[in-house]
């Protein structure tokens, strides 16, 4: 299982603030997007990817609460892991990076 939060300005532009949903090992960011846009609309997809990738405004983090590992959406992931999206704009608020 994966846990997902989303930032609240990113969650006014996709629609969800929080979701769980099952990553094989291996799957990819995008894919867990895909997912997302299943259970939630077009309008996640449209929010959070450009083509194939992350719209350049859109961070997400891999584990934030331990490693804090930006990922692309082409990184893998393995169970237990969990994502974090949010804002560049809200970056340094949700980093804690000056």
């Amino acid at each position: 299982m994966c846990d997902i939060e989303i930032s609240r300005s990113l969650a006014a532009r996709v629609g969800a603030q929080e979701a769980h949903v099952g990553v094989r090992d291996g799957e990819t960011v995008r894919e867990v997007i895909d997912r997302l846009t299943e259970l939630y609309g077009s309008q996640v997809a449209s929010g959070m990817l450009d083509g194939n990738r992350l719209r350049s405004d859109v961070i997400a983090v891999r584990n934030p609460d331990t490693d804090y590992e930006s990922v692309t959406a082409d990184t893998a992931l393995r169970p237990g892991d969990s994502l974090e999206f949010h804002l560049t704009s809200e970056h340094e608020k949700v980093s804690g990076s000056a």
